[in-house]
């Protein structure tokens, strides 16, 4: 008696979406494959916020209990004036009653941690570059820097926002910068009862959220030509950022004062229009491979897991596999296209530098009215997946 051989899935990509969707995959019954470029497991990135509907995807990935564990509640949701008047405000309880949750902030690292605990030993091959794809007699095929190839059933670019499988599949250079950069960092500032904050300037935005250990992550976006940014981190970024956010209410300057400059990094910030095609044949793209949008919303990962739950959904027991990832893209595209959208947008405004554009865009955040918030926060941050 012949038994069906195991499906095989290759996830090009060993980031939060690529590590969430084996995962999945694998509990869905194939035998996985992960490659990733890089040569070791050191997460890179500072820190990063996870609302409620990632919470609920990571629920189903089987990562909330170590996430909730190493991550830190916001006491609500607020945005400032740079001045420290308040535009916008959710209480925490509010947020519970509504949202079903808070925001809360964790280290990359500690996010890592939490999804490679999920995997066997040596699940993920590193080291292993994907630089081309091709579909051949139902067989994918992921050729590799180093020309090793990997072949599998389904392939998942999972490799983020300059994706190689994008590329192989629509081409490359898609990309538009949306003229400013972002720094983030860490810093040994104690202040556990804090918003998860966005305050906006003329031509500059800060965020902070509380971490667990009496720390704060933050976040600072400023208008700058692409590759300048990049080109100052090497030292001088933390003092020019104290410098520009220096008179911004508290207590955004103590934190730049507690903040070692290692502990630094900062990036272009990319996005791309919205895709028409999530995929080709058995090759789909999850992440910020299918949908990569400005940070301005907070939900590049939230929207990877979401991606991650619905993707092994549709394949889980599915004989058709190019159908089932067809399906899979018509259900997300629409949910993550709008955040790419609000979040281009988002970003737009906070980069407005004319007082009199600057205090139309505060009114209208102002005069926003109460439900129209709430409505908004909640279709942002829930999530719930069929099955």
């Amino acid at each position: 008696m012949s038994t069906r051989r195991a499906r095989r899935a290759l996830v090009v990509g060993a980031g939060p979406a690529g590590l969430a969707t084996a995962v999945l995959l694998r509990r869905a019954g194939f035998e996985v494959r992960v490659l990733e470029g890089r040569g070791d497991t050191a997460a890179g990135g500072s820190a990063l916020t996870l609302w409620p509907n990632a919470l609920a995807a990571l629920e189903r990935i089987g990562a909330a209990a170590p996430v909730l564990a190493r991550s830190a509640p916001s006491a609500g949701l607020a945005m400032r004036t740079a001045r420290g008047a308040t535009l916008q405000y959710v209480a925490p309880e509010v947020m519970e009653g509504r949202c079903g949750g808070t925001g809360r902030a964790l280290l990359r690292a500690d996010l890592m941690d939490a999804l490679y605990g999920l995997h066997p030993p040596g699940a993920v091959e590193f080291g292993a570059r994907c630089v081309a794809v091709r579909e051949e007699r139902g067989t994918v095929v992921a050729r590799c820097d180093d020309g090793r190839e990997a072949e599998g059933d389904v392939l998942i670019g999972a490799d983020g926002i300059r994706s190689r499988v994008r590329a192989a599949l629509f081409g490359g250079g898609d990309l538009r910068f949306a003229g400013y950069a972002v720094a983030r960092g860490v810093a040994g500032f104690a202040d556990p009862g804090h918003p998860a904050l966005l305050s906006l300037g003329a031509g500059r935005q800060f965020g902070l959220f509380p971490l667990p250990g009496g720390r704060m992550y933050w976040f600072a976006a400023f208008a700058a030509r692409e590759g300048e940014a990049a080109r100052d981190s090497g030292g001088p970024l933390l003092p020019l950022l104290q410098e520009r956010f220096a008179r911004w209410h508290g207590p955004v300057p103590e934190v730049l004062k507690a903040t070692d400059p290692a502990d630094v990094t900062v990036t272009d910030i990319h996005d791309r229009r919205p895709l028409r095609h999530w995929g080709r044949g058995s090759v789909a793209l999850v992440g910020d491979a299918a949908h990569p949008s400005a940070p301005a919303m907070g939900q590049g990962t939230c929207q990877a897991f979401e991606d991650a739950v619905v993707l092994a959904g549709r394949l889980a027991g599915a004989d058709d596999i190019p159908a089932a990832l067809r399906a899979y893209a018509a259900e997300r595209r629409r949910r993550a296209h709008s955040v790419t959208v609000q979040s281009h947008w988002m970003g737009r405004l906070g980069q407005w530098r004319h007082p009199l554009l600057c205090g139309l865009r505060d009114g209208m955040i102002r005069a926003t009215p109460r439900r129209a918030q709430l409505r908004s926060l909640r279709t942002m941050f829930t999530f719930e997946p069929a099955g």
